[in-house]
């Protein structure tokens, strides 16, 4: 929440576009997670043409071709310039923006605008003054939402506070100083089951695979990852140890499928997400968040 005013403003980043709770600050974040979402509109120009195309949803009811939300004639015309400038960019769906001039497409699970040309392209947050709302943090986080009951709980530690009642998940890199302190105010938690799934940046923290690795093969999983987060030294795992077989590599993609590229991340049984080192009220907060339709 901001202060209103009487006008209808639009930030523009640098970067593609601003996440739900900002990797800035409070998070280690993956380089290479940055650049994809950078390259996620393609232009027509040849010194594109090499690049990977734009992950679409995968989630099943994501639909096979883009959809236009709304009969506006307007919004056809903006929708068919962008299909055309930009043929390599999956978009999901096209819609209004309560700006004049500017529409809103869906790319993967980012959000960007463009005005009627689809020449002009940026991102950042479009914000309602008058309502002191961050409209595109409301569309974010119903595009990021995912589904708790979906997450194979089974490849994460599991720790258990008080009576575990709630839960909550949480993909961690071990040397991640934000995880770590994430960690520690964790462990005031009551009452609620922390699923962590092991989630190494090995670009930033060489070391994190071979640490996680050994988390999860040891005796007391939810024991050694404490001592791991408080940076306590770990015995070293046996590189692919066929006795103990590493949930990592699923992890990752499990967080490339989901567009998770940093640490820790967050995520409350409504589905809601959530990025950096919560201090303990807001973290109650974000996990008593109500279930939707309730």
């Amino acid at each position: 929440m901001f202060k209103p005013s009487s006008l209808l403003t639009v930030l523009v980043s640098v970067g593609l576009a601003a996440p739900i709770s900002s990797f800035a600050s409070g998070a280690c974040v993956n380089p290479d997670f940055r650049a994809q979402k950078i390259s996620a509109v393609k232009t027509s120009a040849p010194q594109k043409a090499a690049a990977s195309e734009t992950p679409a949803s995968k989630e099943s009811n994501a639909p096979s071709v883009p959809l236009i939300a709304g009969q506006a004639d307007e919004l056809k015309i903006a929708a068919d310039n962008f299909k055309t400038r930009y043929p390599k960019t999956k978009v999901l769906a096209y819609r209004l923006t309560p700006l004049a001039g500017i529409f809103e497409a869906t790319v993967g699970k980012e959000v960007i605008y463009f005005d009627k040309t689809a020449r002009f392209v940026f991102s950042g947050r479009l914000l309602d003054m008058d309502r002191g709302e961050d409209l595109t943090d409301k569309r974010l986080k119903d595009l990021r939402r995912i589904a708790f009951d979906s997450l194979p709980l089974d490849k994460a530690v599991k720790t258990v506070y008080g009576n575990g009642k709630r839960k909550l998940a949480v993909f961690t890199d071990v040397d991640c100083p934000f995880s770590r302190k994430l960690g520690t105010t964790l462990e005031s938690l009551k009452d609620v089951t922390v699923y962590t799934f092991l989630f190494p940046l090995e670009s930033i923290h060489p070391e994190a695979r071979v640490k996680s690795d050994a988390v999860w093969c040891a005796k007391d999983p939810s024991k050694a990852l404490s001592s791991a987060l408080k940076g306590e030294p770990m015995l070293k795992a046996i590189a692919d140890n066929p006795v103990c077989p590493s949930p990592v590599n699923d992890v990752l993609a499990l967080a490339k499928q989901h567009g998770i590229g940093g640490t820790p991340t967050l995520i409350n049984e409504a589905g809601d997400r959530s990025a950096g080192a919560l201090p303990l009220d807001k973290l109650e907060a974000f996990i008593n968040a109500p279930l939707q339709g309730n």
